[in-house]
C-alpha cells in the first residue's frame, strides 16, 4: 500500500504523539501501597518505582508529599534503591488508623538526565483499622454553642489533627454564626472546650476540607460558603490556631469543595462546586497558601452540588466525580495534568445528590463513589472500571429523610469499607437519625443499623478518636448545634445467648493512661478467673489475676509494667478477662 507525502507525514505525527502519551505514563511504573488499598500498615513505607534513574537532589518533601486526611503531613526519611529508579520513603510516625491517605509526586522530581517527572503523579490508600464492632454506643452530647447563644446551624466537619499532638481534632463551620470552630482534642479522645474563628466576609459557611496548602508541614483548612461566592482559606500554625484567613472568590453558592494537585506543581489547589452558578472553579495555589483568580468550566451537568477528587482511571494524574443535583446524576471528569478537565461519563443514581464519599467499595482495585441522595431518600454505590467509566450504581435506603451526608470507613476492621449516611429529617420533627451499613467484602452494604439525633442528624465522620487503633464516629445536629459521640460497643468473644447477666469487664480508667490504670470487672459464678494484658500481636505482656474466685465485683490496678517489671512502650494494649467459658476483651492506650 503506498502513501502521499501528507499522509505519511500525518502518520508520523500521531506516533509520535503515541510514543510521548507511552512516555508520560511509563515515567512511574509501579506504586506501593497499591492505589485504593484498604488495609495499609500504618507505619509502612511507601515505595514508587520509575522507569529510568531519577536525580536524588530533586526528592524532598515538597516534591513528594504525603498526607493523611487527618493526621496531616507525614514526614520521614527516603532512600534510594535499584540505582536509584526505585524511591523508599519511611514514615517518621503512624498514619491515624482508618484514614484516606494522598501521596503527590510533582513535576520537581527529575531523572537522572534532567527530564521532569510530566504532569507529576498522585494516588491514594487506606490506613489499616484495628477490628471494631459495628455496634456503636453514644458516650457523649457536647454543645458548639457558646453559653446563652442561640442557634448557629452547625454544618460541615474536620477531623485533622491541627494541633500536632497525635490525636485528632474537630473542626465545624456555623451555617448562622459565619465562624467555624475548632474542639481541640484533650488527649484522652473528648472535646471539652473550643475556639471560634471569624470567617471574612463568610454568608452561611458549610462544606470543608483540609491540605497543606502553604507546604509549612502544617494542616490548613478551606471552607466553602453558600450564601456568596468566596471559599475561605485557614493556613494553620501547628498549634491549633492560624497564621491568617483569607477568603477567595471561587463561584455563587459553593456546595462542595475538594483538593488536588491540579497541575502536578506540588502546590495543592482547590476545586469548588457552584450551585448557582451552575459551574466548578479550579484555584490555582502560587504555592505559598495564596489563590488566584477563579478559572471556571462548566461539568456537562445542570447544579454542580458536590465535588470529590482521585485518579479513576490509573494515570497518576487527579480527577474529578462530581455530584449533579437537578438531574440526579454523577459525572466523571477526568484530569490533564494542567489544569483541564473534561467530561469522560455519567451515571443517574435516581435522586439529587447532596455528598459523596470515595474508595474503593467492591475491592477491586478501582475507585468508588457513595453518594447521599437527598430527594429520594437513599445513598448510592456508583462503581468504575479503573478506565474513566462508570459501570453501575446500586441504591440503599437511607433509613430516614433528607440525606445530607455520606460518609466511608473500615469500622470493623475487615478491610473493606463500611458506610455511614446522615438523614436531617423532616424539619422540626426531631426524627433525625444516622445510618451504618456493613460491607459485606463484595461491595454490598448490608445490616443497617440506626442512630437517633436529637433532632437533625448532619454532617458526621469515621476517625480514631481516642487513638486506639478502632474508628470512632462524630456526629453533627445541627438544629441543636451539638456534638454526637459513639464509639464501638467492646469486642468479645462469642458465647451462646450472650454474656449472662454479671458477667462484665468495664472500660479501664483513665484510658489513655500514664503510668496506672484501673480495671473493674464482675463474675457471675464461683470459678477460676484470668485478667491478662496482651499487645496487638497478641503477645502476653502481663498476668493480673489467675485464681478461683467467688461471684462479685472486683477492681485491679496496672503500672504498666510486663511481668518481668519491665516498663512497656507508649501503645495500644489488650486486657482480657476469663472465666469460665466466658471471654470478654477491651482496648487501651499506653502513653508515656
Amino acid at each position: 500500500m503506498r502513501y502521499s507525502h501528507r499522509a505519511l507525514y500525518f502518520i508520523l505525527i500521531v506516533a509520535l504523539l503515541l510514543i510521548e502519551k507511552i512516555d508520560l505514563v511509563a515515567q512511574v511504573i509501579s506504586v506501593s501501597p497499591i492505589p485504593q488499598r484498604i488495609d495499609v500498615p500504618r507505619d509502612g513505607a511507601l515505595v514508587v518505582e520509575f522507569a529510568a534513574a531519577i536525580d536524588p537532589a530533586t526528592v524532598n518533601s515538597n516534591s513528594f508529599l504525603a498526607f493523611g486526611r487527618w493526621s496531616g503531613v507525614m514526614d520521614g526519611s527516603f532512600s534510594f534503591e535499584n540505582g536509584n529508579q526505585r524511591i523508599r520513603f519511611q514514615p517518621a510516625r503512624e498514619f491515624s488508623a482508618g484514614e484516606y491517605v494522598t501521596v503527590n509526586l510533582s513535576s520537581d522530581i527529575a531523572f537522572a538526565d534532567g527530564t521532569p517527572l510530566t504532569h507529576g503523579y498522585t494516588w491514594n490508600f487506606w490506613a489499616k483499622a484495628d477490628p471494631g464492632s459495628l455496634e456503636l454506643q453514644e458516650i457523649a452530647r457536647i454543645p458548639v454553642r457558646q453559653p446563652g447563644e442561640g442557634h448557629i446551624q452547625t454544618y460541615g466537619a474536620f477531623a485533622g489533627d491541627l494541633n500536632e499532638d497525635g490525636y485528632s481534632d474537630y473542626s465545624v463551620p456555623n451555617e448562622l454564626a459565619n465562624d467555624v470552630r475548632v474542639f481541640l482534642n484533650d488527649g484522652q479522645g473528648g472535646y471539652s472546650s473550643f475556639t471560634a474563628f471569624p470567617l471574612p466576609g463568610g454568608s452561611v459557611p458549610s462544606t470543608n476540607e483540609g491540605a497543606d496548602f502553604n507546604r509549612d508541614g502544617h494542616i490548613d483548612f478551606v471552607v466553602g460558603n453558600i450564601g456568596n461566592s468566596l471559599a475561605t482559606v485557614y493556613l494553620g500554625d501547628g498549634n491549633g490556631g492560624f497564621l491568617s484567613i483569607t477568603s477567595y472568590t471561587a463561584g455563587q453558592s459553593i456546595r462542595g469543595i475538594t483538593v488536588l494537585d491540579a497541575e502536578g506543581d506540588g502546590d495543592i489547589d482547590i476545586v469548588s462546586a457552584n450551585y448557582s452558578a451552575n459551574n466548578l472553579a479550579l484555584l490555582l495555589n502560587d504555592g505559598s497558601g495564596v489563590f488566584g483568580s477563579p478559572q471556571t468550566f462548566e461539568s456537562g451537568g445542570n447544579g454542580e452540588r458536590a465535588v470529590a477528587a482521585a485518579d479513576v482511571n490509573d494515570d497518576g494524574i487527579g480527577d474529578l466525580i462530581v455530584g449533579v443535583f437537578n438531574s440526579n446524576e454523577l459525572l466523571m471528569l477526568l484530569g490533564d495534568g494542567s489544569g483541564g478537565y473534561a467530561l469522560s461519563d455519567r451515571i443517574s443514581v435516581g435522586g439529587s445528590p447532596w455528598m459523596l464519599a470515595i474508595g474503593d467499595i467492591n475491592g477491586d482495585g478501582t475507585l468508588d463513589v457513595a453518594s447521599a441522595n437527598s430527594s429520594n431518600n437513599s445513598a448510592s454505590a456508583a462503581f468504575t472500571d479503573g478506565q474513566g467509566n462508570f459501570i453501575n450504581a446500586v441504591s440503599y435506603s437511607s433509613g430516614g429523610t433528607f440525606p445530607l451526608a455520606i460518609d466511608l470507613g473500615d469500622l470493623d476492621g475487615d478491610g473493606d469499607l463500611d458506610l455511614l449516611v446522615s438523614n436531617f429529617g423532616n424539619f422540626g420533627s426531631n426524627n433525625g437519625r444516622w445510618r451504618c451499613y456493613e460491607n459485606d467484602g463484595d461491595g454490598n452494604f448490608i445490616n443497617p443499623a440506626d442512630y437517633p439525633a436529637s433532632k437533625a442528624a448532619s454532617c458526621a465522620v469515621f476517625h480514631d478518636r481516642d487513638r486506639d487503633g478502632d474508628l470512632d464516629l462524630t456526629c453533627i445536629d445541627e438544629l441543636d448545634d451539638l456534638l454526637f459521640i459513639f464509639e464501638p460497643l467492646p469486642l468479645s468473644l462469642p458465647y451462646p445467648g450472650g454474656p449472662p447477666s454479671g458477667f462484665a469487664l468495664g472500660q479501664n480508667y483513665p484510658n489513655p493512661f500514664n503510668p496506672l490504670t484501673n480495671f473493674g470487672f464482675r463474675i457471675s459464678d464461683f470459678g477460676f478467673v484470668k485478667l491478662e494484658i496482651f499487645d496487638l500481636s497478641g503477645r502476653k505482656i502481663r498476668t493480673l489475676r489467675s485464681e478461683p474466685m467467688v461471684p462479685g465485683t472486683y477492681e485491679t490496678q496496672w503500672d504498666g509494667r510486663d511481668d518481668v517489671g519491665a516498663l512497656m512502650a507508649s501503645g495500644v494494649y489488650l486486657y482480657r478477662l476469663q472465666a469460665g467459658a466466658l471471654s470478654q476483651v477491651r482496648k487501651m492506650v499506653l502513653v508515656r
